[in-house]
C-alpha cells in the first residue's frame, strides 16, 4: 500500500503526527544574538517555513541539503507571527525531539524551487510589501563599484548595487552585502559577452524616494548565479535568441549622484509646483517646487549638527565624557593623559592625531535657508547632503577654518543665496498641521536648464536675480512702477509695495531687493530713503499737511 503525504495548504496546530514529502528549497542558519558564531536555529523556507531549535541544533546540523527531497514526520505547528516572511503561509512547522527527516534518492515529483515575482508589478505596485521576501531572476546588465560601510551595530561590510533586467527588458535595482559581493565580483569582467544570469532568493523589496528596488536581507537572502536549473536554462536561451553574445552585456552604472534630482526631472512625469501650492498642500508625502533661496536663517551655531563618525545619526547624549552612538554603536570621546602618553610613545604623534580624530563626533551640515518664487516663500531645512552639493565643501572642512559672518554662518554658506534650485521637499502631517513650518528638503537640483523647463507658469513673469519682479499684485490690479507718473501715488504704492513684499521676502533681504529692482519715479529720491519707516513718516507728515490747509 502507497504511503500517503500531507499538503502543506492543509497544516494546522490541531495534530502534530504530520506526515510530509518535501524539497528544502531554502535553508539558512541564524547566528546566536551575544555570539555570532554560535548557531542559535535552522530555517528553511518555501512553500512553508520550518525551524530546528537550538537545543536540536547539533542533531540536524550539515544533515539536510537544499534542492533534495526529503520524508518529514511529526512537526509542532506554530504561529510565530514573524516580522518578515518567507512564505505566504502564516503556520511553522517547528522540529522536536520527534521529528524524522529521510532522504528520498529518487524524487517523485519535479522541484520547482522558486516562486518568481515578475519585475513590471514590482514596479507599477501602488504599495511595496516590504515584509514579504520574493525571488527575481534576471540577467545582470549594469554594476556599480562596491563600497565600504559600517552597519547599524558597527560591523564593517561591502555594499555593491547591479541592476537586473528580464525577459520582458523591465529593469530593476538590486543591492547586495556582505558575502554576496565577493560573491558575485569575479563574474562583473567588463568585457563579458555571455549572458549573466542570477536568481535573488528571498529578497527584500523597497521603495524610496519613489524608486523601487530590491536587497538582500541578513542571513535569509540567497544570490545564486547562473545555477544548473531548467528554468534558468530556458531564461538563459531566451535572452541570447533577443541579444547575441557577441555583446558587451554589462555596463558601468554611476548613482552617486542620483540624489541631485535630475534624473527624475529629464524623465519628464514630475509636476512643479509653486511655493503657494507647497503651503496649502493637504497630501502627505514628496513634491518639487521652483524657488530662490533669499535668506539664511541659521545662526552661530545651528548651521551643523554633531554627528557619529561613522553614519550621519545626531549625538548628543554625553556618558560621563564620552558619546556614544544609538545607532551604531560607536563610542566618540577623550582619552585620559596616560592613554596619550603610552600611545604617543608607541606609535607617534602622527597615528595619536589619527586616533583622535576617529574618536572625535563628526561635524555635519543643517542649515536653515528661505525660499521666494513670486507667489510666496518658504523655509527650507538643507541637510549635509545637500549642502555639500550645493555649496563643495563639508561642514567639518570649513568650521575651524573660516571666519564667521555677522549673522553667524560661515562665508561658505554665502554661495547658497541668489541661487536658483529646484526642491524636492518632504510635505509631512506637521506642515498640514501648520505647527511646522519648516520642510526637509530630499533632493536638489542646480541645472539651470531643467530650471527653465520646469519653471511653473503661475509665478511671476518678470522675475530677477533676487526672485523678485517688478510688478507687484496690489488689490488684485497687477500695478507696474516703472509706469507711474505721479509721484505722489507713486510713494503710496511704493509703501503698499513694501509692505506685501515683506510678507513674502524676509525682512533681512526686502529693503536690499527693493534697491535693486525697484525704479521709483518721484520727484526728490532722498526724501524716500528706501525705508519703510520714512514712507509712513512722510505718507502722515502730507495728510496732516492737507488736513491743516483744508482747516484753513
Amino acid at each position: 500500500m502507497a504511503e500517503s503525504f500531507d499538503l502543506l495548504m492543509d497544516v494546522s496546530p490541531k495534530k502534530l503526527a504530520w506526515n510530509f514529502l518535501v524539497h528544502v528549497v531554502r535553508l539558512w542558519k541564524t547566528p546566536c544574538r551575544y555570539n555570532p558564531k554560535e548557531i542559535n536555529s535552522i530555517e528553511m523556507g518555501g512553500r512553508i517555513q520550518a525551524s530546528v531549535p537550538k537545543a536540536l541544533v547539533r542533531r540536524w546540523n550539515d544533515n539536510i541539503d537544499e534542492f533534495k527531497m526529503y520524508k518529514m514526520s511529526n512537526f509542532i505547528v506554530v504561529d510565530k507571527r514573524e516580522k518578515t516572511k518567507t512564505s505566504m503561509n502564516r503556520w511553522t512547522l517547528n522540529f522536536s525531539h520527534r521529528t524524522v527527516v529521510l532522504l528520498v534518492e529518487n524524487p517523485t515529483f519535479p522541484l520547482q524551487a522558486f516562486r518568481l515575482t515578475q519585475i513590471s508589478e514590482l514596479l507599477n505596485a501602488d504599495r511595496i510589501n516590504d515584509s514579504q521576501l520574493i525571488d527575481i531572476m534576471g540577467e545582470v546588465v549594469g554594476k556599480e563599484d562596491p563600497k565600504e560601510l559600517i552597519t547599524s551595530k558597527g560591523k564593517e561590510t561591502k555594499r555593491l548595487a547591479i541592476l537586473v533586467e528580464d525577459l520582458d527588458n523591465y529593469r530593476i535595482g538590486c543591492v547586495l552585502f556582505g558575502d554576496m559581493v565577493d560573491q558575485i565580483l569575479p563574474y562583473l569582467d567588463d568585457g563579458r559577452v555571455e549572458p549573466l544570469i542570477v536568481v535573488l532568493q528571498f529578497f527584500r523589496p523597497s521603495r524610496w524616494n519613489e524608486k523601487t528596488s530590491v536587497q538582500s536581507h541578513f542571513d535569509i537572502s540567497k544570490l545564486r548565479i547562473n545555477p544548473d536549473l531548467e528554468e534558468v536554462r530556458d531564461f538563459r536561451d531566451r535572452r541570447l535568441a533577443a541579444i547575441p553574445s557577441n555583446l558587451v552585456r554589462i555596463s558601468q552604472v554611476n548613482t552617486n549622484n542620483s540624489h541631485s534630482g535630475a534624473d527624475e526631472l529629464k524623465r519628464g512625469d514630475v509636476t512643479v509646483n509653486t511655493i503657494e501650492e507647497a503651503l496649502n498642500s493637504t497630501q502627505e508625502g514628496p513634491l518639487w517646487i521652483a524657488g530662490t533661496i533669499v535668506a539664511i536663517n541659521s545662526g552661530k551655531d545651528d548651521w551643523f549638527y554633531k554627528s557619529c563618525r561613522k553614519c550621519p545619526k545626531k549625538v548628543e547624549t554625553p556618558i560621563g565624557n564620552r558619546y556614544e552612538c544609538g545607532k551604531c554603536g560607536h563610542t566618540h570621546g577623550s582619552a585620559s593623559l596616560r592613554f596619550v602618553f603610552r600611545f604617543t610613545i608607541c606609535f607617534g604623534w602622527t597615528m595619536l592625531l589619527q586616533f583622535t580624530k576617529l574618536c572625535n563626533l563628526y561635524n555635519r551640515f543643517k542649515v536653515e535657508v528661505m525660499a521666494y518664487d513670486g507667489t510666496g516663500s518658504i523655509t527650507l531645512l538643507l541637510w549635509d547632503r545637500e549642502t555639500v552639493q550645493l555649496c563643495g565643501r563639508q561642514a567639518e572642512q570649513i568650521k575651524d577654518e573660516e571666519e564667521l559672518y555677522a549673522e553667524g554662518y560661515p562665508a561658505a554658506l554665502e554661495s547658497l543665496l541668489e541661487r536658483k534650485l529646484l526642491f524636492k521637499v518632504n510635505v509631512k502631517s506637521s506642515n498640514i498641521k501648520l505647527y511646522d513650518q519648516v520642510y526637509t528638503v530630499m533632493k536638489v537640483c542646480e541645472d539651470d536648464t531643467i530650471f527653465e523647463m520646469h519653471l511653473p507658469n503661475k509665478t511671476f513673469s518678470t522675475v530677477t536675480d533676487t526672485g523678485c519682479s517688478n510688478s507687484v499684485d496690489l488689490s488684485a490690479t497687477m500695478v507696474d512702477i516703472n509706469n507711474l507718473s505721479d509721484s505722489q501715488y507713486s510713494v503710496d504704492v511704493v509703501e503698499d509695495s513694501v509692505t506685501s513684499l515683506k510678507c513674502k521676502t524676509p525682512a533681512k533681504t526686502a529693503t536690499m531687493v527693493l534697491k535693486q529692482q525697484i525704479p521709483i519715479n518721484i520727484e526728490n529720491e532722498e526724501e524716500l530713503g528706501f525705508s519703510t519707516n520714512k514712507l509712513t513718516r512722510n505718507r502722515r507728515k502730507r495728510q496732516k499737511m492737507q488736513l491743516h490747509d483744508n482747516n484753513e
